[in-house]
């Protein structure tokens, strides 16, 4: 991006989710109650009073919209308590924050909490049961926590100021470190029979948010009538377009412009780039029937053009010529194990956060579990892998 167009703050492309999680009676809906000023979860002494997520949208000041997700005790011990404390667990591997309560009379227990290293926030509650001594010592052992009484609009001020400033480390640009030649970008937007009637699809939207953002000049082109304004024009610093007409806007383009695709762009803001590059020639090294995760991000229904469930595999067939085994998951389905899988193939991951998506690199990186996008495979399948990274800067595949 031009070091001119810094004014803004990051802007996330996505409304963040805070997860409030810890024991029965932590104290998690009554503080989500007296942070929102209204009566949001239902609050008891009687332990195991929420059983079920409860979700709020807040419009937190100064750092906007948010969803609040209230969910079931991690210690239930009911009937139903182990598929309430798994669905608390996935609602926690979705969080962009999560909040960690515990009430200062319960043991503390952080095993679940230690799983995520960063956008978390501990928090203890009830401090009001402890003199001040007994408070002194507690911030002592954790400095880095938050201590709260639910009943002291202080102690909610701060709460809220915390939130803040943990929210607004936000999302990347789309167009984060990309430096372009001349302030113009052109959408080649092809009509996509996955696309909801009537509108763009969701990356589409933020890239043209964002050039609204930063006073980049936006033109939006089918692919059709790509070729002559390139014919009538020389100032574009960047042509971005849907994966699935990479191949012909790549021809028609022929090296004139810097190319790229939404998917490889979402990649680059909040996946691991780099990764997802070094890992295509990984494709190669599988085996016969080897186990392909593919994973997408948002739920919709599956037709004869589905990228994911049809046209990856076929690309795959095409450039392996082998069978694979393929799993496909939607939504925040992704699998707690994943060592079962030889490669992982991602959508954009449009509707996830960046928080998540890295969680979900980090979980690939740790078992050496090669990972892709679904832009780069396309790119690579149609032989412009290179040319669709060139603008980003990083190594190239051979």
């Amino acid at each position: 991006m031009n070091n001119n167009n810094n004014k803004l703050d990051k802007i996330p492309s996505l409304i963040p989710s805070v997860v409030f999680v810890g024991k029965t009676n932590a104290g998690k809906s009554s503080l989500i109650n007296a942070l929102t000023n209204q009566d949001i979860s239902i609050v008891s002494d009687i332990a195991g009073t929420t059983t079920d997520e409860v979700v709020k949208r807040f419009e937190l000041l100064d750092a906007g919209p948010i969803n609040i997700i209230d969910t079931a005790g991690l210690n239930d011990d009911s009937q139903l308590g182990q598929q309430r404390i798994n669905k608390t667990k996935k609602a926690m591997k979705r969080a962009t924050l999560l909040v960690y309560l515990c009430a200062v009379n319960e043991v503390l227990d952080l095993t679940e909490y230690e799983k995520y290293p960063d956008h978390k926030l501990l928090v203890f509650t009830k401090i009001d049961l402890l003199d001040k001594t007994e408070l002194d010592n507690l911030k002592q052992l954790h400095p880095q926590a938050l201590f709260v009484s639910n009943f002291n609009e202080e102690d909610i001020t701060k709460f809220k100021v915390a939130l803040t400033k943990l929210i607004s480390i936000s999302e990347k640009h789309l167009l984060e470190n990309i430096t372009l030649q001349f302030n113009k970008i052109v959408h080649v937007i092809p009509i996509d029979s996955e696309a909801p009637k009537g509108r763009l699809i969701l990356p589409q939207m933020q890239l043209i948010r964002e050039c609204l953002d930063f006073d980049i000049i936006s033109i939006v082109l089918k692919e059709s009538e790509l070729e002559q304004y390139l014919i009538d024009n020389d100032d574009i610093g960047l042509i971005v377009t849907d994966s699935q007409a990479f191949k012909i806007v790549s021809e028609i383009n022929n090296n004139r412009f810097p190319l790229t695709s939404y998917s490889i762009l979402q990649a680059n803001q909040k996946g691991d780039l780099e990764y997802f590059v070094k890992s295509i020639p990984f494709l190669h090294y599988l085996k016969e029937g080897a186990h392909i995760l593919i994973m997408e991000s948002c739920s919709h229904n599956a037709s004869h053009e589905d990228i994911g469930r049809i046209k990856i595999p076929k690309m795959l067939k095409e450039i392996i010529k082998k069978d694979f085994t393929y799993d496909f998951t939607m939504a925040h389905d992704f699998p707690d194990d994943l060592k079962k899988y030889d490669y992982i193939v991602h959508c954009g991951s449009c509707m996830l956060s960046s928080t998540i998506m890295k969680k979900r690199v980090r979980q690939a990186q740790e078992l050496h579990l090669p990972m892709s996008n679904y832009g780069l495979i396309i790119a690579y399948y149609n032989g412009i892998l290179n040319e669709a990274i060139n603008i980003f800067g990083i190594e190239r595949v051979n």
